[in-house]
């Protein structure tokens, strides 16, 4: 026969343990409601930042002498998570709603990975303090690297990729633990310049300059490479820009550039100079949402 105390105590461990199950049970729709996302990550491509917001939170830095890399979350726009103001439309937020996802907008402007600036590791920190990056993310979408090819001069070809490849691995990893589902893209930039050249003035009826800037395409095909060994270093997945946008550069026609121009009036609409235009982003994500 049993010792009533023992029963006794028997009963309250079953009954915790009910107790423990049904709290399990409660908890667990709440993470099976994570809404699927798309996490965005990158420079100022990305982000496509309205020039004003740009120069005003620039100026509000400068001023206050904080860091980009220190900021928290306080976006511009509904999809924009930090102060590094973001357009609603950039081609990561495009995408995101063609494919039925919620876009969280990490990027900023002047983003670099290997070199002084907003580094691309705040912007991993920021998501998962957030909680932006869970097993319910669909799609991480990365767009950076450019600023890394002017910025290091200084160093060959070769020694800046490897930097890039190194500094940025760590946080595709860091990315793919917080979400395990998710399809990582690292997204290539369209098309800039037209063999070297870049058509920086466009006045309309034809009047444009054409200028050589060998310079500048070298650093359009570092980035190109440094992004390809990222993505194959990573075993993730790169998105080439290139090859349809070859004939939409800053030098195109007014009805397909997508690339604008430091002054260029008749590109169609867009946030900043020498940045994509709307048709571009338009572009970029339909690439990205049939990828």
């Amino acid at each position: 026969m049993l010792n009533p105390p023992l029963v006794s105590r028997r009963l309250l461990v079953a009954l915790a343990s009910l107790l423990l199950l049904v709290g399990i049970l409660a908890v667990a729709p709440a993470s099976e409601a994570q809404q699927r996302n798309l996490v965005i990550f990158g420079d100022s491509i990305i982000a496509d930042t309205p020039t004003p917001e740009y120069l005003v939170n620039r100026l509000g830095m400068a001023s206050s002498g904080s860091s980009l890399g220190s900021l928290g979350s306080s976006g511009s726009s509904g999809s924009s998570t930090q102060q590094c103001p973001t357009s609603e439309n950039n081609y990561g937020v495009r995408a995101a709603n063609r494919l039925g996802l919620v876009p969280w907008d990490y990027s900023c402007a002047g983003t670099t990975s290997i070199s002084p600036g907003p580094q691309f590791f705040t912007q991993v920190d920021r998501a998962l303090a957030d909680g932006a990056l869970n097993p319910a993310t669909a799609r991480v979408v990365i767009s950076t690297g450019f600023n890394d090819t002017y910025n290091n001069n200084g160093q060959n070809e070769h020694q800046i990729r490897a930097r890039f490849v190194d500094a940025m691995r760590p946080q595709i990893q860091r990315i793919r633990n917080a979400a395990p589902n998710a399809r990582i893209q690292i997204v290539g930039y369209a098309t800039i310049t037209d063999n070297d050249h870049a058509c920086l003035l466009h006045l309309g009826s034809g009047i444009r300059d054409r200028t050589y800037l060998p310079q500048v395409g070298y650093w359009e095909r570092l980035a190109q490479g440094m992004q390809r060994d990222l993505a194959h270093a990573t075993g993730t997945e790169f998105v080439d820009m290139k090859p349809s946008t070859r004939d939409n550069s800053m030098c195109a026609p007014d009805h397909l550039r997508s690339w604008a121009g430091i002054i260029d009036f008749h590109a169609g609409p867009g946030n900043m100079p020498i940045h994509m235009t709307d048709r571009g982003h338009e572009h970029v994500a339909n690439t990205i949402a049939g990828s």
